[in-house]
């Protein structure tokens, strides 16, 4: 039996556990996969915990967490599991009844619990780590990719207007500036995306740049083309993303409609970046993103540890396939 989601088969003690949120459609293609390889495994969600899912666990002797964490129908033994793939899960759920501090004070609790539990069991292959993922932040990244020799934009992190005048100078007058985390903005109940823009030179010595952190970074104006790379256990998946002049030239996401794609074959001192790169960040699975200019120089702008990569036809099957592949194995090695 299956549900919408691609349960695997009820009876079967699930060795991998999925976490990410109910309506995720890049993992359904993988949970499909897991499900024609008839390897059993449990999606949940973190907003699942603790209203709609359970944790109970028993630390013995001998050091090792023993017990379940399910729902009223399916779960898994915490002795069984093999690999978690966590993607995209929303924060924990609690009941409105509880005033604001007690749920924070309980999501903590929730959180120290679920993911303090699910970490230290022995044996498990983890895609990736939640720790890992926070702690892939645009400094931490850049700072690996230059580490691993990869070319990254000269980039500026400052909350002084008086840095960015001469930052922009040192890069011929024209710089960028995005975001340091994600771009969804809410604000006054509607929702927004902050993309890549340009800073014009009446913008340098905004006042406001005060205000908190922001990041500037070199354009690359001789931009050629964009490469997205997943990357799956040291497997690389390259694409040529080709965007029409516009807005779409400068970030592709504000345009996704207008983009092509077609094959991409990474030089071999790019491969081999990535691999230090992935390295040094402790990722299993990251989406990256590479601009290449007229030289055929790439430039690392971006680590995804929980990027998307199934709209794009090219590679989709080949990325699910090594997923498949890598939670069915449980393992790196």
């Amino acid at each position: 039996m299956t549900t919408p989601f691609g349960e695997s088969t009820r009876g079967q003690a699930p060795r991998v556990l999925v976490v990410t949120f109910a309506l995720d459609p890049t993992a359904d293609y993988v949970l499909r996969e897991l499900n024609a390889r008839r390897i059993p495994f449990w999606r949940t969600d973190l907003a699942d915990f603790p209203t709609r899912s359970t944790l109970s666990a028993e630390l013995g002797a001998d050091g090792r967490w023993r017990g379940t964490m399910h729902d009223t129908a399916r779960g898994v033994d915490l002795s069984e599991l093999r690999a978690v793939w966590w993607r995209k899960p929303t924060p924990f759920a609690f009941p409105d009844t509880m005033s604001g501090p007690e749920q924070a004070f309980a999501a903590s609790q929730a959180k120290r619990a679920v993911s303090g539990v699910l970490g230290s069991l022995p044996g498990v292959l983890w895609v990736n780590r939640p720790e890992r993922n926070a702690d892939c932040t645009k400094p931490r990244q850049l700072a690996a990719a230059a580490e691993a020799g990869l070319h990254v934009p000269e980039t500026l992190i400052t909350s002084n207007p008086a840095d960015v005048p001469p930052f922009a100078e040192r890069c011929g007058g024209s710089i960028i500036t995005k975001v340091l985390g994600g771009i969804v903005h809410t604000e006054a109940n509607t929702r927004g995306q902050l993309y890549t823009r340009r800073v014009p030179p009446e913008q340098w010595k905004d006042p406001r740049i005060g205000l908190t952190a922001h990041l500037f970074q070199r354009e690359i104006t001789d931009k050629a083309y964009e490469v997205r790379v997943a990357v799956v256990n040291g497997r690389t998946f390259p694409v040529v993303i080709h965007a029409p002049d516009g807005a779409a030239r400068l970030d592709w996401r504000t345009d996704s409609n207008s983009l092509r794609y077609s094959a991409a074959l990474l030089p071999r001192e790019v491969q081999q970046g990535i691999e230090a790169m992935m390295w040094r960040l402790d990722l299993v699975f990251a989406a990256l993103d590479f601009i290449v200019d007229s030289r055929g120089t790439h430039y690392l702008v971006d680590v995804n540890p929980g990027g998307q990569w199934a709209w794009i036809d090219q590679t989709r099957d080949a990325i699910t396939h090594a997923l498949a592949n890598l939670l069915e194995k449980g393992s790196t090695t």
